[in-house]
């Protein structure tokens, strides 16, 4: 049986002052539950995966943000549930609402300490690139 392809969008969210990234801790009974992630969701037809993770983080958060340069390459990896293709990007907040939808909780993290938390297997490879990246050379 050939899975679907989930093609998702995510942002890397990052306070270059703290020099801090923000993840998100799935809601437990969500595909990949009480795994953390960078925040995002599926890329809907005619959309680009920039206005995918915009939007997303609108409808999960409630806030909006500024959408910066791609993080890393694109991962594929295959779930039980089918092959997501993620795509992260760097963001920055533009509001502070955090209403939650589809994390338990959201935490902001030093670039060291980003690995220490047990991410979902498709975020891993990013949380790698993230950890050997200077916020303060990310360009908005």
């Amino acid at each position: 049986m050939v899975k679907r392809i989930i093609k998702v969008a995510a942002v890397a969210i990052i306070d270059q002052d703290k020099n801090k990234v923000l993840a998100g801790k799935r809601d437990s009974d969500r595909l990949v539950g009480g795994m953390w992630e960078f925040p995002g969701g599926k890329i809907e037809n005619g959309e680009t995966p920039q206005e995918a993770a915009k939007r997303e983080l609108e409808e999960e958060f409630h806030d909006e943000v500024q959408i910066g340069p791609q993080l890393g390459k694109t991962v594929s990896y295959e779930y039980d549930f089918g092959i997501v293709e993620l795509t992260v990007f760097f963001a920055q907040m533009l509001t502070h609402n955090f209403d939650l939808v589809a994390h338990s909780k959201v935490e902001w993290l030093a670039a060291d300490d980003v690995k220490s938390l047990n991410w979902a297997p498709a975020d891993e490879p990013l949380v790698e690139d993230l950890a050997k990246t200077n916020f303060k050379d990310i360009k908005f």
